[in-house]
């Protein structure tokens, strides 16, 4: 089990704990306040022993509309150095870019990977959400959607995209897939999907969407575009990492 965060200097916001008690559940403990964006939104932490990650991730989803609070693995630190609290902005704050013109553009940046062969629809294991978390930390944002959290805590980015193309893209993929955010490190977003696609097609289109956003997924992963397809696109968690910037 990792060591229960430092708690933020200064006055901390309301406990969460009242919140949860009349949702009737369970808050995370130890569970400490480390910090508050300048966007409004306070941020809680609780270590997460090895392998209870996404299920503790599910059950306080599930309570996010009563108590106010989105939950995220945040990998091995309670606030990951790619999040800039100071740098917070409300959601209705900023201009989001449109997601599917941003991902056209990358697309036609990246090289073309190898299409690979069309084979069954195999979802890849849920847990995927975890790699590479293992025992970390689980946070607690307040005053978030969801997609909105890169802006809300001051993301930096990774692959080249900022926190506001990454808030973007998020959106989109919820809107189309359901994909919910259940990951933010230091380089990689993790996202449970709850209408992933059905068929070979739309597994493919999803791909490329994919692969338009995070190449590493191919280039560093499954080598192929039907891989992707086939197994990632249509499983109900996705793991995209990076590994390198890529050519914008």
């Amino acid at each position: 089990m990792p060591d229960v965060p430092d708690a933020a200097s200064g006055t901390p916001p309301p406990p969460l704990e009242p919140a949860f008690a009349a949702a009737g559940v369970a808050p995370p403990r130890p569970l400490v306040w480390v910090g508050t964006a300048t966007s409004g939104a306070a941020v809680w932490s609780s270590p997460v022993a090895n392998g209870a990650g996404l299920g503790l991730w599910r059950e306080m989803r599930e309570a996010a509309a009563a108590t106010g609070a989105w939950p995220v693995l945040t990998g091995s630190v309670p606030v990951p150095p790619s999040w800039h609290l100071d740098r917070g902005l409300r959601a209705g704050a900023v201009d989001l870019p449109d997601a599917e013109s941003l991902l056209r553009s990358a697309r036609r940046s990246r090289s073309d990977p190898e299409d690979g062969f069309r084979t069954r629809l195999e979802p890849a294991d849920e847990a995927t959400v975890e790699a590479d978390l293992s025992a970390g930390y689980l946070g607690l944002v307040t005053e978030v959607a969801g997609w909105d959290l890169p802006t809300a805590v001051g993301f930096d980015g990774v692959g080249g995209w900022s926190g506001v193309e990454h808030a973007a893209v998020l959106r989109m993929l919820g809107e189309r897939y359901g994909a919910e955010v259940a990951a933010l490190t230091l380089d990689s977003v993790g996202l449970v999907v709850r209408r992933p696609p059905r068929t070979h097609e739309d597994a493919f289109a999803a791909a490329e969407l994919v692969y338009a956003y995070c190449p590493d997924v191919v280039t560093h992963g499954v080598r192929t575009l039907w891989a992707l397809a086939t197994t990632v696109a249509v499983s109900p968690a996705w793991s995209l990492r990076w590994s390198a910037p890529p050519p914008r």
